[in-house]
């Protein structure tokens, strides 16, 4: 049995932190003494250990659903369900690693968006290679982000367009607007990269969309070290 203070020093992670967990519903029930002090368990350890690296560091919607997962798991306490939920979640750490390092081989190359490939993606092809959904890339057509085709005809979506895709889905991720984007892919397309860059950067962010993906790429990585961390605690966990 551990007080606040002593769960805190155990985990690395504040009173107030713990307490913030405990409102949120991220921890078990927690016991009341008859004086009103809070007593926490192992299963509590545990439990603030998972949230505290779950928390250190979101990327994007993906993957912050995929960790709320194992905190329900570890909540539960069902170590089969967390350790599932931690494999998905790793799984989909290294994917998202992957598309970026496809962003940035994009763009090094100053050729833009002209790979030439034979290949064809339906929408639903394309929405898996780029991590996204299908409904998304309808939005991105209605924005005008996507070239457009005639009206009821089957879309299918050249190796070029999916490129496209990788970069629009990284900035969306990074905070950029849907207007931002549309400028910067209209600089794109007319080969004036150098304009393009500078669409990108701003005061507050500094970045073009190299280094954009670099610093991203760099948060995946860390995030990737976290997600192993939470797979050890799986067997640690069995024996509590």
């Amino acid at each position: 049995m551990y007080k606040v203070g002593e769960l805190a020093k155990a985990t690395g992670v504040k009173e107030s932190t713990i307490r913030f967990y405990e409102k949120c519903g991220f921890l078990e029930s927690v016991e009341r003494l008859s004086n009103g002090y809070r007593v926490y368990t192992d299963h509590h350890l545990y439990q603030v250990k998972v949230c505290r690296l779950v928390f250190g560091g979101f990327v994007n919607k993906r993957l912050r659903k995929c960790s709320m997962r194992i905190i329900e798991a570890a909540k539960a306490w069902e170590p089969d369900a967390y350790e599932t939920a931690v494999a998905a979640y790793q799984s989909a750490i290294r994917e998202d690693i992957e598309r970026t390092r496809k962003v940035i081989e994009i763009a090094t190359d100053e050729a833009g968006f002209q790979t030439v490939s034979e290949a064809q993606f339906t929408k639903k092809q394309a929405a898996e290679l780029v991590g996204t959904t299908e409904e998304s890339i309808r939005n991105w057509e209605r924005n005008g982000l996507l070239p457009q085709t005639a009206a009821y005809q089957k879309r299918y979506y050249s190796q070029a367009v999916v490129d496209r895709m990788y970069v629009i889905r990284l900035l969306l991720d990074t905070g950029y607007s849907i207007m931002t984007i549309s400028r910067f892919l209209q600089k794109m397309d007319a080969g004036a990269h150098a304009a393009a860059k500078k669409i990108l950067i701003d005061p507050e962010k500094g970045e073009d969309l190299l280094s954009c993906a670099d610093f991203y790429l760099q948060a995946l990585l860390e995030l990737q070290q976290k997600a192993d961390m939470l797979y050890d605690l799986h067997a640690e966990m069995k024996k509590a």
